[in-house]
């Protein structure tokens, strides 16, 4: 079996989606008084949704469940449909991008859309410029009934054109996983996908550690 690390490294000053998201600072702390011996720590700041990041339907709605809701069993080793779509910037991804994968997509799958935007995880452009989904292309994959959506780039949606698919995806209970890294080392249309957030209380999304078994 191969294991492959699909997790988005998270540093100081790395992409946000601008104020009132946080900035992302990792800094050294300084020795504790109250420990004689050398230490070293750091402390983190950052925002529930940055680098890669599970989030449910709290993030939009207030009746919706918090993260640690979401049982962990159901986060491990879930079937993974991968849909393999080349993108440009601004890319708009169609119906028939998706249905052209010629790959099945399963009720309680993981689907995971890789455009290969990864490649821009430290470019400018990362959040203003990735590909996005259109209304018709969003409605084909809830269709198929998925219990995780997930993707190369930190937008399925457009800014400047919103589609209007995110009332529907987050009725049906669709968990968000996003942004994926390293897809492109995938080789299979099936595989297994496990997204362990961190821990928190009151809180819609949080960074997590994702892998892929095939």
């Amino acid at each position: 079996m191969r294991i492959i690390d699909v997790t988005g490294p998270i540093e100081t000053g790395m992409w946000t989606y601008g104020p009132p998201y946080p900035d992302v600072q990792i800094e050294e702390i300084e020795q504790p008084d109250f420990i004689e011996h050398a230490t070293y720590s750091w402390r983190f700041e950052l925002g529930a949704q940055t680098g890669t990041y599970l989030e449910t339907s709290l993030h939009v709605r207030r009746d919706g469940p918090e993260l640690i809701e979401v049982p962990v069993a159901d986060l491990m080793m879930r079937d993974a449909a991968v849909l393999r779509v080349p993108c440009e910037p601004d890319q708009r991804i169609e119906r028939a991008d998706l249905e052209a994968c010629g790959v099945e997509v399963r009720p309680g799958d993981a689907v995971i859309v890789a455009t290969g935007w990864d490649s821009h995880w430290d470019e400018d452009d990362f959040v203003s410029n990735c590909p996005w989904l259109s209304y018709d292309a969003m409605r084909w994959i809830l269709d198929r009934e998925p219990f995780m959506m997930c993707g190369d780039m930190p937008r399925f949606d457009s800014w400047e054109d919103p589609q209007g698919f995110w009332d529907e995806f987050f009725d049906q209970g669709t968990l968000l996983l996003a942004p994926l890294v390293n897809l492109g080392a995938i080789e299979g249309d099936r595989v297994k996908l496990t997204a362990l957030p961190l821990k928190v209380v009151e809180s819609c999304a949080a960074p997590c550690r994702v892998v892929v078994m095939e």
